[in-house]
């Protein structure tokens, strides 16, 4: 009977088993959030210094909008013995996904924004809590100064995520002015509304697949010039082309929570590169191009690892759950409590990774990054702590960037005077600057080859050069335009008087035949 006791004891006290299974929720966008999921566990696996166990990792697509659905595959994963459920990332299934994980003590690990002020007892999530990051933009519109600024926003959830904010600044003193982007594709309208208002300091809070577009249009708006200063909400700024506008002069700021450039990161892309590669496929991602989403999926898995390895010096029970019964499992509150203290903290793609005991994360760690003519730099940094340090509080300038006109966006004022600035005429509806011909116009793009800017061309409608009146002292027709910054340059037949050489800048001559063609700055 002794030996078999032994065995018994043995047995008892085993600890986890040789496969672990996981789960993860993910929506059909989320193909390379789906590839880390899995690329992470891989790499666990193989290089056994985590866990001495298998993870299995059980990715799932489920509908964003279909409860039903995201109800019946967590409830088959939960018959799949699984231990954690990772997702999904938003939308109205997340709560439901949450809601289950309580009932059946199973961890439930985020990596996507939530607003709610206390997490529920088997959750940890990764993401800052947007009432942290609120804080950072406060530190940084006093940082710059900012008495006034304009958020400029996409959804309602940008309003909430940032409500703090507005009830801090919302004052007399401090006025903040709310516009929302159009729900189509165009946003030139609110852009011009915004330029036509002078609203310089901007809050821009949208998606990071709708930020190229909006950039892209505010120049075209005239809206990215030297006048203008942003700061951009969206972590990702760093994975989107923002060649186009580092010789415009516009300030930009931005955070990032993942360094391209660190080791860490470096290596963790290699590593699931490699793995793709055995399977004849280009993974699609650089260290330059890695998503905050991306990196939170692989931290969240380690920091999984780590609690499950504390224990695995239990007696671990692993059965299949099922939904229509009151069942649970009983370590669910052993790992998720291990996974929020101390001694799982680990540093991660993200920096490190730690939580307080209500699973808000802690000790978060942000580059302050701003836009220069060799691209973003890092400036400063901000931890959740409250302490922001900037290296400097005046975005930099040089005489490359005063200096060079390159990719820099003209609003160009003309008037329709032949041979100088005519209509094109067309069997077909033209648009922009190509309803413009003439030598003013031809000019105007010659220079533009030469010196690498874009213009827009703007049409004066009234004909009216520009005269000084006495009695309102005020300029009217283009040069009222120019002296309002509603445009940059004109060019035209204009005739220089002592009145209007006072108020803006000629250049000499391009043409003289009877009239002189200047541009007019």
């Amino acid at each position: 009977m002794v030996p078999l006791l032994h065995l018994f004891l043995l047995a008892a006290v085993s600890g986890l088993p040789d496969t672990i299974n996981i789960g993860g929720l993910f929506h059909s966008t989320e193909t390379l959030e789906e590839l880390v999921f899995q690329y992470t566990t891989q790499t666990i696996n193989s290089e056994g210094m985590i866990l001495h166990k298998t993870l299995v990792a059980l990715p799932k697509r489920v509908p964003p909008n279909d409860s039903l659905v995201a109800s019946s595959i967590v409830c088959h994963l939960l018959e799949q013995r699984v231990v954690g459920i990772f997702g999904p990332r938003a939308g109205p299934t997340s709560p439901l996904v949450q809601s289950m994980c309580d009932t059946k003590d199973i961890p439930h690990v985020e990596t996507s924004w939530d607003t709610k002020q206390r997490r529920q007892d088997f959750l940890v999530n990764l993401h800052p809590h947007p009432s942290t990051l609120t804080r950072l933009y406060m530190d940084l519109v006093s940082a710059w100064g900012w008495k006034k600024f304009t958020l400029l926003y996409e959804d309602a959830s940008g309003l909430v995520r940032l409500s703090s904010l507005l009830t801090m600044f919302d004052k007399k003193d401090n006025p903040v002015t709310l516009r929302q982007l159009a729900t189509h594709k165009n946003h030139r309208q609110i852009l011009r509304d915004m330029r036509h208002a002078g609203e310089r300091n901007i809050i821009l809070d949208c998606s990071i697949e709708t930020l190229p577009e909006v950039l892209k249009q505010a120049q075209q708006v005239g809206l990215m010039t030297s006048d203008q200063s942003y700061i951009i909400t969206s972590l990702d700024l760093h994975t989107i082309d923002l060649e186009p506008y580092q010789h415009g002069g516009t300030n930009i700021t931005g955070l990032r929570m993942v360094d391209p450039n660190s080791t860490i990161v470096e290596m963790a892309v290699k590593r699931w590169a490699d793995l793709e590669l055995r399977k004849g496929k280009n993974l699609g991602i650089s260290p330059q191009t890695l998503t905050v989403s991306m990196a939170l999926i692989h931290d969240a898995v380690q920091l999984f690892a780590h609690a499950l390895r504390r224990l695995d010096s239990r007696a671990v029970n692993m059965r299949p759950l099922d939904c229509e019964s009151q069942d649970s499992w009983g370590h669910g509150a052993s790992l998720i409590n291990f996974m929020k203290d101390g001694q799982s903290m680990l540093r991660g793609l993200t920096g490190m990774v730690q939580f307080d005991n209500e699973g808000f994360r802690t000790n978060i760690m942000l580059d302050i990054m701003e836009l220069s003519y060799k691209g973003l730099q890092r400036v400063g940094t901000w931890n959740s702590s409250g302490k922001l340090n900037i290296t400097r509080l005046v975005p930099p300038t040089s005489v490359h960037d005063s200096e060079s006109l390159h990719n820099r966006t003209f609003r160009v004022l003309t008037a329709l005077s032949h041979p100088y600035g005519m209509l094109r005429e067309s069997t077909v509806a033209l648009k922009g600057n190509d309803q413009y011909e003439g030598f003013g116009i031809e000019l105007i793009h010659e220079l533009s080859l030469m010196l690498g800017f874009n213009y827009t061309f703007e049409l004066q409608l009234d004909n009216v050069y520009g005269s000084y009146n006495n009695k309102t002292k005020q300029w009217t027709g283009m040069i009222q335009q120019l002296l309002k910054e509603e445009a940059d340059l004109a060019i035209t037949d204009l005739t220089i008087t002592s009145d209007r050489e006072a108020a803006v800048d000629f250049t000499t001559p391009f043409m003289s035949l009877g009239a002189y063609v200047r541009c007019v700055f």
